[in-house]
């Protein structure tokens, strides 16, 4: 099976798209305290995700039959109805007689073994693939924050989310399930559970396929060595994987981390659910092998422990040909019930905010494939987010109906009530509305009622601080993430902006945008501020704020403080530049946004320094940027040997996942030097960023400063402070990403981008030299040995190469950074040294085909050399 996976995050359309500052690490909001709040921080659909199975050329001579059950049923022609508890609508395209006969009778055996009131639609299509490619299947869509689902903030399958809350959620027409079959395949059509050698049972195939469907489909996926939530909330299937120690997946690994990898690729996760544990007394093993293959890892059982002929067998990675399974087994089955495909649901529609004193009539519908306890129903409620007490009371049965309430009086409900539904089945198991968390906690409903006094919460940070060439037209792009306090929202929101103190400007308009992030930023509202060409000149200095009101009938209004848009000349190209940042005019050279020159603690010489420490990300994403913009234009030498920019530097910056590599979600924060050849409109990197992982004196100094955060029990800062000691030589190609050439004329900024959690002290720079000759080097009366270092062989077509390396003194290791052309990061790691010498093996079988720079620190010796790799 080939599992498609959906990106990470959605991005937002239209103004969004336009942004050059979006980030490399997507948010992540705040734990929502009740249901209404994750409803307005979540989109509700996801798209679809499908499988793609490949034949093997293996037999495997093995039978399973359906479930007696249903051979019963198809024994007597009257029983037929009785025994199906779903209806399947299969739209067939192409299909032969022979396969829409094999395709039905596998159709047929589900609907026995599910229940659900609302039909599953299947869209089957016959076609023409790839010679080894059996067929593929999977939900059409996703929804969350299903009425009566368990799991509240989970992805269900679309089937799925039907069944629980007994309504038809797509377009009547709409298909639930996509299926699509390899018509060239060499298939056995007979559903009697006889394939001979050489054919695969298109019974067995379709069962399995469906099953995709019904549910055995999640979001896990690896991005290098980072295992991570490929849809930022897990899918329902994903709740009860858990390791060989009972860590449930989703609540005890973070996102984009190693350490979610290692659990991925480890070879010992289960499939554990309270009914799968009771009913067959073990957890079901999932295939989870060391290296992952999207193709088959934790979307099927294992296939050593349940090989062909178990019971268990039709939905592991692989279906041989004269392979008969005809019967999903009992641990798949016992799944399905704990997955909610038998349930109680707990229905009910979310009362609506009022700001009238009126009495709550708290209404629910409780429908159950069980037996359900009726003296079991309860409603939950407490007043206000201080009192952690819930009153239980039980709501009255409307005749015998199905439907239940209860009324709150207005004297006691004014204000803020957070809610919740409990239902019991005559088996104990307990239902809720809302559903849970992922870690279990109860996720309630909110209702607020009386006068709304509460404005509106703007959260921003500016994307652009400069504009360099007021003789063209320019606008500055304005997103918010503007909240409010109830579910009646935002009435207006707009900019007004003044320049240089004079007239404001009011009423920029600010629109919702719909086209929304799925990890919580719904709230982006978005509009521009446009500049005509020449209406600006250097040194006008534009302020604005933003203004947003509420719907209240007080129409409660928030302002943000004055943001200020700088209009900056720029000085005369030059060839080359110097700064050694001590001279007095030297801070005039460049136009700032959360950096200065100036000294600090650690070091006494002025440098070109971020804040320190510098903040957390607070845009609409969380995300921050500060930059240093150089005002002197930069014409590129042709030569790239003196396209050079060299500085030192001091870089305290969070450090990435192991692994991650730049413009992942798992590169957190970091920094960057860019270039733009428009006067600053667009920019691009010179090479890739970096933070405190790319020196080992860095990231130990880093990690020794690690406190916690006061703010956020779950993070970490770091309050190392930079000292001279710490300062590292950078060396950039100006002309090394290919976009940038001879003769091109470029502004260049320093940046420093944050996310919203962990910061740490930050960026220094002094010494700055761009395309200035390096100094020639001092020799003494007596060369200074500063050792030797060898890589064999080279070029290396195995990956494989051996270091050897006489260092000038004695040391008892050293380190070792492999880089790529373009500067990035790719390896660190310590060596042992036999008192001068150094004789290791190296494996870089795991790189791409390229040229790598081998860096080797020793004390004070630092050696470096080139190694190509080829295949």
């Amino acid at each position: 099976m080939t599992y498609w996976k959906l990106p990470a995050w959605l991005l937002v359309a239209g103004l969004l798209l336009s942004s050059p500052l979006l980030a490399q690490r997507t948010g992540q909001s705040e734990k929502a305290a009740s249901y209404q709040q994750f409803v307005r921080q979540m989109r509700t659909e996801y798209p679809g995700v499908r499988t793609i199975c490949y034949g093997t050329n293996r037999d495997a001579f093995t039978k399973l039959l359906p479930p007696d059950a249903f051979l019963k049923s198809r024994q007597n022609p009257n029983a037929r109805q009785a025994a199906a508890t779903s209806q399947f609508i299969v739209t067939y395209n192409g299909f032969s007689p022979q396969a829409q006969a094999a395709f039905q009778y596998a159709v047929d055996i589900w609907s026995t073994l599910i229940v659900s009131s609302v039909p599953i639609r299947i869209r089957a299509n016959w076609t023409r693939q790839a010679n080894n490619v059996l067929g593929s299947a999977g939900p059409t869509g996703y929804r969350i924050l299903v009425n009566g689902s368990q799991k509240a903030t989970s992805f269900y399958p679309i089937a799925l989310a039907e069944k629980i809350s007994r309504t038809q959620l797509n377009h009547p027409d709409s298909s639930d399930i996509s299926a699509n079959f390899n018509q060239n395949y060499n298939w056995y059509y007979g559903t009697d559970a006889k394939p001979p050698a050489g054919q695969a049972d298109l019974v067995s195939v379709v069962l399995h396929e469906i099953g995709h469907g019904l549910g055995i489909i999640g979001g896990f996926g690896t991005t290098g060595s980072l295992g991570e939530f490929s849809a930022g909330q897990p899918f329902v299937y994903d709740n009860f994987i858990e390791n060989s120690q009972g860590q449930r997946l989703v609540n005890s690994f973070q996102d984009n981390s190693n350490a979610l990898y290692r659990q991925l690729t480890g070879g010992a996760l289960y499939l554990n659910g309270p009914i799968l544990r009771r009913n067959t007394g073990q957890r079901a093993r999932i295939y989870a092998p060391v290296t992952f293959a999207a193709s088959s890892s934790i979307y099927h059982l294992d296939e050593t422990a349940y090989p062909a002929g178990n019971i268990n067998s039709l939905m592991t990675p692989q279906i041989d040909n004269a392979e008969a399974i005809h019967n999903p087994g009992p641990l798949i089955l016992n799944l399905f019930t704990d997955m909610e495909w038998k349930t109680t649901s707990v229905l009910h529609t979310p009362l609506a905010d009022s700001e009238d004193s009126r009495d709550l009539v708290f209404r629910v519908q409780v429908v159950s494939d069980t037996v359900l306890n009726e003296n079991s129903i309860r409603l939950f409620y407490r007043k206000g987010g201080a009192d952690t007490t819930y009153t239980s009371v039980t709501p009255t049965r409307v005749g015998t109906t199905n439907e239940y309430t209860y009324t709150l009086p207005a004297a006691q409900a004014q204000g803020d009530v957070r809610y919740y539904f409990q239902a019991q089945d005559a088996s104990g198991r307990t239902f809720t509305n809302p559903g849970k968390r992922p870690d279990g906690s109860q996720l309630p409903h909110q209702v607020q009622t009386g006068p709304d006094n509460t404005p509106p919460i703007i959260r921003y940070s500016p994307d652009k601080n400069f504009i360099f060439n007021p003789a063209a037209t320019d606008s500055l792009s304005v997103y918010a993430h503007i909240s409010d306090n109830r579910a009646t929202g935002i009435d207006t929101a707009y900019v007004e902006y003044r320049v240089n103190g004079g007239t404001q400007v009011s009423g920029i308009p600010l629109f919702y945008n719909r086209a929304t992030f799925i990890d919580g930023f719904d709230s982006v509202y978005v509009g521009r501020i446009r500049f005509a060409a020449n209406s600006l000149k250097a040194g006008d200095q534009v302020s604005y704020r933003i203004v947003a009101r509420d719907s209240s009938r007080a129409r409660n209004q928030a302002a943000t403080a004055f943001y200020t848009l700088s209009v900056v000349g720029l000085q005369a190209a030059r060839s080359s530049y110097t700064n050694s940042f001590t001279a007095a005019g030297a801070t005039t050279d460049f136009a700032n946004y959360g950096f200065s020159v100036t000294t600090t603690a650690g070091i006494t010489n002025p440098a070109l320094q971020s804040e320190h420490p510098y903040r957390n990300g607070s845009n609409y994403a969380y995300q921050s940027n500060y930059e240093s913009v150089l005002l002197v234009p930069i014409t590129l030498k042709t030569n790239p040997d003196s396209a050079v920019i060299r500085f030192s530097e001091i870089v305290l910056v969070e450090p990435n996942e192991s692994g991650s590599a730049f413009g992942n979600d798992g590169f957190y924060d970091y920094v960057i030097v860019e270039g733009s050849r428009d006067n600053g409109r667009n920019w691009r990197e010179f090479q890739v960023g970096y933070n405190a992982n790319d020196q080992v004196d860095w990231l130990n100094a880093f990690n020794r400063g690690l406190v916690a955060d006061p703010t956020n029990a779950s993070a970490q800062n770091s309050t190392a402070v930079g000292t001279t000691a710490l300062y590292k030589q950078r060396e950039i190609q100006l002309l090394g990403n290919g976009f940038f050439q001879g003769g091109n004329q470029v502004l260049i900024r320093f940046r420093l981008y944050a996310d919203q959690l962990v910061h740490g002290w930050g960026w220094a720079i002094d010494n700055l030299q761009i395309q200035v000759p390096p100094p020639p080097p001092v020799l003494a009366t007596e060369p200074i040995s500063k050792g030797r270092f060898a890589v064999y062989p080279n070029p290396a077509n195995t990956g494989i190469v051996q270091l050897e390396a006489d260092l000038p003194k004695a040391t008892p290791q050293a380190d070792l950074v492999v880089t790529g052309m373009m500067g990035q990061s790719i390896r660190q790691q310590t060596l042992k040294v036999g008192g001068t010498k150094i004789s290791e093996r190296l494996d870089l079988s795991g790189l791409p085909t390229g040229l790598y720079v081998l860096r080797l620190t020793a004390g004070d010796a630092v050696l470096t050399q080139k190694v190509i790799l080829t295949r």
